[in-house]
């Protein structure tokens, strides 16, 4: 018994003295050293006590926490015990010194024991751990009831008193107006009923839904539970005042609900005005963006947007048949009378409306997109084909690996732009590519073309088979038939299938054709999930050999994207352990991936049977399964599983696959992927630090992350050359669009591309990648970007897809070519009712034009400049010329002396002579400029300064000689000593120099004068940009829509209202009775004017000659 136990009377009643010296006990002076006193009351028997020194060990407890942990046993059996009063008083005790001793699961379960002395209100240290602790033990527990209710298992049931805590924490977030805190809450307990709750109270409706949106995109991992709060978000769409079609057009599909997009659009566009009309050609090209073709192909097939034909004359039968087929369709009241039907269908829709819808059916068909995409790339190219130049002048022409590099950089470069004139300028030089690398350089010619489907068989006409006897190469036309896919890449079009079908069939002998024949049929049915190409593309794959049938397993792939079919699954893996060939097998297992697109928990089974297999191969694709099928969700689980692959599998080739995928996986977050590939990109094994680059690469592309720089300038100078080839690839992709105003680690590297590429001692492999970097930083005449996602935040399948197969460039290098898939434009075009382009449309950029400029394009050297960088002459050669040229002086001077002229004519005569020397140098001088700029423009210049000397031609050399030997013929006529020569050409140099300087003083004075108008002339703040323009990614945020510019009120408005500030915006016309500015009519008239011959003048016709 403790020394204060209380001494009891008779009565049963507390004596006095005991109380008094509790009471001392209690009333201890502020800032006591110790709790002791008021812990020995806890030993009393009295509650009253014990009550009084539990409420005073709580004031107390923060600061004494480490002397009542010693007495943690007596206050928990307070707390067991039912009998005592303050039992949720104990319990808060307890449970704050758990939480000093970090024992949070204990100190969670004594709080939720705490009931509501567990105050939320107050703002602590300990309440704000604890509430956090209890959401994380809440979130994890209705997570885990909710997989179990998917698998139909029994769930366990949760703590009344932890569903309180957390009912609490709800209630603080609406009265604080947390909305965004409380809906991040709610997302991860899985509390539907909450989101609603927190969308609808909030004061800003729309911008809620789109966070929330965004939200269930990027952090939700669970695919069943993402379309429970998509469900939800349509309810709440659908209810309010002023319906968002956009977003609730992207809800409906990601649910894969085409019919409910065919409704708004059709409802859309049955309103009959502007601004409704605007909305459903927006919603259109949003979906389109999405690039989703069998989705498009559903829309395009719906009843809802057809027009209807007016019902023929028929006989009675046929009558009462077609209000069947009507009322299937959903369409128009069933017609009663043949008669009656026309007249229905006329007063449903009018020219005007089919005029409207069949303007809509283009946007979805996906041409409108593609045309006004070309036409952006095309007046916006601004590709430097300087540089080009100067990457072939630096290679070596009998390497066909870096032959092959530059034109597939090249393709990059002009992708979309439909100019090729760098290759028609170089014929000779593209002709020396044999074999596989002629099918690389023919299928780069879709590159250039992407998106011309008008014209894609008039542009590879030339290379495409013949049905004649005389065939060309099997490369260049299984190439062309490559190039024709890349070109109608993700673009279903019926004839092109049929004529790469036939092809098909036509080239059972050739396995190139076949090869090329596949690739292009599986991009032109991309995501279409066509049966009776799958069955084509099997009957290749069947035929076993190696180079044909490695095509149509990555063809089966891509027409099959997300599909997850068991047929197809089944067949692929079974063939894929038949088969003896590696290639076969590799491309079995990237189609069996490619099928698990966006599939996440539901491609489980057969990532888990991939993983099993033996077959590395087999393991290396489902590493790639799981990137495409969590393909941006930072799931923590399949993020743990490629963690464990990467350091655990014995196959190189799989832990690559499994750092690569890392990349897919963390898409949606690239800034939290260089944390997680640190210590990888420090391997021991180079194939893991090639794909942490290249995974960096992926996920960070365009965005110039300074940690993802960190990881990879070291990876540059790695002693491994794969290793240094994936770091400057990724670098490249890194600084995509990045403008060298924003940053000066855009020009370094810039310049360390140029000089590794002409550093002839570099390894072939890194000269391969740093072509390509420099092919992919410029991608579409730099305005092109690598890009995960569309527009409106969708993941893109043509992306994923596109990297997966760039990424098996490790084996095949014209897969490098499905890059082209990757690139987005960063376009903001503006478009009319008509889908025309207007003038007089522009956007304001709230930043520096230098930090979203375009890099500058190279110069060609000056001739002041080669004239100096002369060649090295030899002093034998420049004294055999001397000598040479003495003799020849001697001589005039013996004909001088023969006429019988006196010295004084000699003297002339000699200073004659000396004029023709001194005009052979400066004659020579200008040859030397000449020759080392043969050609004035961009296309044809030739920079000296990235050629070795002894490589440039023979007459430069002859060049320099001549001038050599004329300056020393010139010194020794003056002097046949040596020492007076050089004296002399000191001299000359001397005054050369002296005219030199006087004229960089002049230069120098200039480019002071110029200095100073610049630092009064200080770089703007803002610029307008006009329509359509290049907007980049870290620019979005600094554009807006003013209401006047340049002192006019703006003619058009975005029908958005300023929520999409990058691609195609629908404009209202705010002064539609004004005549429009419009670019390609203006053009249009321009050429029909040029076309269009004047009449002759009359005349009358004669017999007489």
């Amino acid at each position: 018994p403790s020394r204060h136990q209380a001494q009891r009377a008779p009565s049963g009643r507390i004596n006095s003295l005991p109380l008094t010296m509790a009471a001392v006990a209690l009333a201890r002076p502020i800032g006591a050293p110790s709790a002791v006193g008021v812990l020995s009351l806890l030993e009393e028997q009295e509650n009253q006590l014990r009550v009084a020194a539990l409420q005073r060990l709580n004031d107390v407890v923060d600061l004494f926490w480490h002397e009542i942990a010693d007495y943690l046993s007596d206050i928990e059996s307070l707390y067991e015990d039912p009998a005592f009063i303050n039992r949720d008083l104990a319990a808060l005790v307890a449970s704050k010194v758990f939480y000093h001793l970090e024992e949070y699961d204990d100190a969670l379960r004594l709080a939720l024991g705490a009931g509501r002395l567990f105050d939320l209100g107050t703002r602590s240290e300990y309440i704000e751990k604890i509430v956090a602790v209890a959401i994380d033990e809440y979130v994890k527990q209705r997570t885990s009831n909710f997989e179990a209710e998917l698998k139909k298992k029994d769930t366990t049931p949760i703590d009344a008193n932890l569903e309180d805590v957390v009912k609490r924490m709800f209630d603080r977030c609406l009265e604080d107006k947390a909305f965004k805190q409380g809906l991040g809450m709610a997302l991860e307990s899985r509390r539907l009923d909450m989101i609603k709750t927190f969308i609808t109270g909030s004061e800003d409706v729309p911008g809620m839904l789109r966070y929330c949106q965004s939200t269930a995109m990027t952090v939700v991992t669970s695919k069943a539970f993402r379309e429970q709060v998509l469900e939800v978000l349509v309810d709440i769409y659908t209810s309010t005042k002023d319906i968002n079609y956009t977003g609730l057009s992207q809800c409906y599909f990601i649910l894969n609900k085409p019919e409910e997009v065919a409704k708004i659009l059709k409802d859309l566009l049955e309103k009959d005005d502007q601004p409704s009309r605007l909305m459903a050609y927006q919603v259109a090209f949003d979906i389109v963006d999405n690039e989703n073709q069998h989705f498009c192909n559903q829309l395009l097939r719906s009843a809802l947007l057809k027009a209807k034909e007016p019902a023929a004359p028929a006989p009675a039968p046929d009558a009462a048949a077609a209000p069947a087929e009507g009322g299937e369709a959903a369409a128009a009241p069933p017609a009663e009378t043949p008669a009656e039907a026309p007249a229905a269908d006329e007063d449903m829709l009018s020219d005007e409306a089919k005029e409207h819808l069949a303007q809509l059916r283009k946007i979805l068909s996906g041409r409108s997109s593609i045309d006004l995409h070309l036409e952006f790339l095309y007046r916006n190219n601004r590709s430097d084909l300087l540089l080009l130049e100067i990457i072939k002048n630096s290679l070596d022409q009998k390497n066909s690996v870096t032959h092959n590099a530059t034109v597939m950089a090249h393709g990059l470069m002009q992708c979309g732009t439909t100019s090729d004139v760098f290759l028609r300028k170089n014929l000779e030089w593209l002709a020396k590519a044999t074999n596989w690398a002629k099918f690389s350089a023919t299928a780069s010619l879709g590159v250039i073309h992407k998106g011309n489907i008008k014209d894609s068989k008039s542009i590879l006409s030339t290379y495409l088979p013949s049905g004649g006897a005389q065939r060309g190469s099997p490369y260049s036309e299984g190439g062309a038939l490559y190039a024709m896919g890349i070109i109608h890449a993700n673009h279903f079009d019926l004839e092109t299938k049929g004529y790469l079908l036939g092809q098909l069939h036509g080239a059972q002998s050739a396995e190139v054709l076949q090869h090329g024949a596949c690739l292009g049929l599986g991009l032109v049915c991309m995501a279409t999930a066509d049966e009776g190409v799958y069955e084509e593309l099997k009957q290749t794959l069947y035929t076993d050999t190696a180079v044909a049938g490695e095509a149509a397993a990555y063809a089966i792939g891509l027409v099959m994207v997300g599909s997850g079919k068991e047929k197809v699954i089944s067949e692929l893996l079974a063939y894929a352990h038949d088969t003896q060939h590696e290639k076969i097998v590799r491309g079995c297992a990237l189609a069996l991936a490619m099928t698990t697109f966006r599939r996440e928990e539901e491609a489980e089974p057969l990532i888990q049977q991939m993983l099993l297999d033996k077959d590395p191969i087999l393991r290396y694709g489902a590493c790639f399964a799981i990137a495409l099928a969590y393909a941006g969700t930072s799931q923590n689980a399949a993020i743990r599983r490629l963690l464990h692959i990467s350091v655990s599998d014995v196959s190189d080739d799989v832990r690559r696959a499994a750092v690569i995928s890392l990349g897919f996986v963390m898409c949606n977050q690239p800034e939290q992927l260089p944390g997680v590939v640190k210590l990888l990109s420090e391997s021991y094994n180079p194939h893991v630090r090639y794909a942490a680059a290249m995974a960096l690469g992926f996920a960070c592309a365009g965005s110039a992350n300074k940690e993802a720089h960190s990881l990879l300038q070291p990876l540059m100078s790695d002693g491994t050359d794969f290793v240094r080839q994936g770091a400057v690839i990724a670098m490249g992709l890194l600084y995509m669009q990045t403008a060298p105003g924003s940053t000066e680690r855009v020009k370094t590297f810039r310049d360390s591309l140029l000089k590794t590429i002409s550093d002839k001692h570099e390894d072939a492999m890194t000269r391969f990648g740093a072509i390509l970097a420099s092919g992919i930083m410029d991608a579409g005449g730099r305005n092109l970007s690598a890009s995960f996602f569309s527009k409106s935040g969708v993941l893109r399948p043509g992306a994923a897809i596109g990297f997966c197969l760039f990424a098996q460039m490790w084996y095949w290098f014209p897969l490098i070519h499905m890059f082209s898939l990757v690139l987005t434009p960063n376009a903001l075009v503006g478009l009319t009712e008509k889908l025309k382009i207007p003038k007089n449309f522009a956007v304001k950029s709230g930043a520096r034009p230098s930090l979203f400029a375009y890099p500058e394009p190279l110069q060609p050297p000056k001739k002041e400049e080669q004239a100096k960088a002369a060649t090295a002459v030899l002093s034998t050669t420049a004294k055999a010329k001397a000598l040479k040229e003495k003799k020849e002086k001697e001589s005039e001077l013996k004909k001088v002396s023969a006429t019988d002229a006196d010295m004084e004519d000699k003297a002339s005569a000699t200073d004659i002579a000396s004029a023709k020397g001194g005009d052979a140098v400066s004659v020579a001088g200008t040859a030397v400029s000449v020759a080392a700029t043969p050609g004035t423009t961009v296309v044809g210049s030739i920079a000296t300064e990235s050629v070795a000397a002894s490589d440039l031609g023979s007459e430069h050399m002859e060049v320099d000689e001549q001038a050599a030997a004329a300056a020393a013929s010139a010194a020794a006529a003056a002097s046949a000593s040596k020492e007076t020569a050089k004296v002399t050409v000191t001299e000359e140099k001397g005054e050369g120099e002296k005219d030199g300087d006087k004229k960089e003083g002049d230069a120098k004075q200039g480019e002071a004068d110029g200095k100073e108008s610049k630092e009064s002339k200080a770089e703007p703040t803002e610029e307008i940009l006009h329509n359509p323009c290049r907007v980049l990614k870290a620019q979005m945020q600094h554009i807006s829509f003013p209401a006047d510019i340049d002192g006019q009120p703006a003619r058009y408005t975005p029908i958005l209202r300023g929520e999409r500030r990058v691609g195609f915006l629908l404009l209202q016309d705010n002064r539609p009775d004004e005549a429009e500015e419009l670019f390609l009519d203006d053009e249009k008239k321009d050429e029909d004017e040029e076309k269009e011959p004047e009449p002759p003048a009359p005349f009358e016709w004669t017999d007489d000659a």
